[in-house]
């Protein structure tokens, strides 16, 4: 029962991350994305494998990774790369590449605003005094990668994130 209902879930972000290259490509009309999600296995060695994530359970580690080809004949620069955090699983910090020309950024309240990390929140302790702390992983709802370099006409960028299923 797991399995599908993980089945489902990578359905669901596959569709919404196709939806953000479109996005993408409308804007530009030059971007194409590829979206895809592997399970961290790690073997007796202690060496990372990566198997696709059709078949997942709870606490399985998933390892989105997001392809963009500038397709077009011009160079493509000031580029936006957003995902949200799937349903039923929380980001694993810090996990999120770091762009080499550019920053990654988070959000924690459903995609409005992004920021790097660390993320400070307000929050109240036991004794009812309010407090800033740092936000944990598991409140990342989105990430979002701004890439600044200039992307020449078949030219592409990978960017990947890991989250853990709930």
């Amino acid at each position: 029962m797991v399995e599908k209902r993980f089945f489902a879930l990578f359905v669901f972000v596959l569709v919404i991350g196709l939806t953000v290259s479109a996005a993408l490509a409308a804007d530009s009309a030059k971007l194409t994305g590829n979206l895809e999600a592997f399970r961290v296995v790690v073997n007796d060695e202690g060496v990372e494998d990566f198997v696709p994530a059709d078949n997942a359970r709870p606490n399985d580690v998933i390892e989105y990774r997001l392809t963009y080809t500038n397709t077009g004949r011009e160079p493509v620069q000031n580029i936006f790369i957003m995902d949200p955090i799937p349903p039923g699983m929380s980001f694993v910090h810090p996990s999120a590449t770091e762009p080499a020309d550019g920053r990654v950024e988070f959000s924690i309240d459903g995609g409005k605003t992004y920021q790097a990390w660390p993320i400070l929140v307000k929050q109240t302790n036991d004794e009812g005094v309010e407090e800033v702390v740092e936000a944990t992983p598991d409140m990342v709802t989105h990430v979002r990668w701004v890439l600044t370099d200039t992307f020449q006409p078949e030219e592409a960028v990978t960017v990947s994130y890991r989250t853990v299923i709930k």
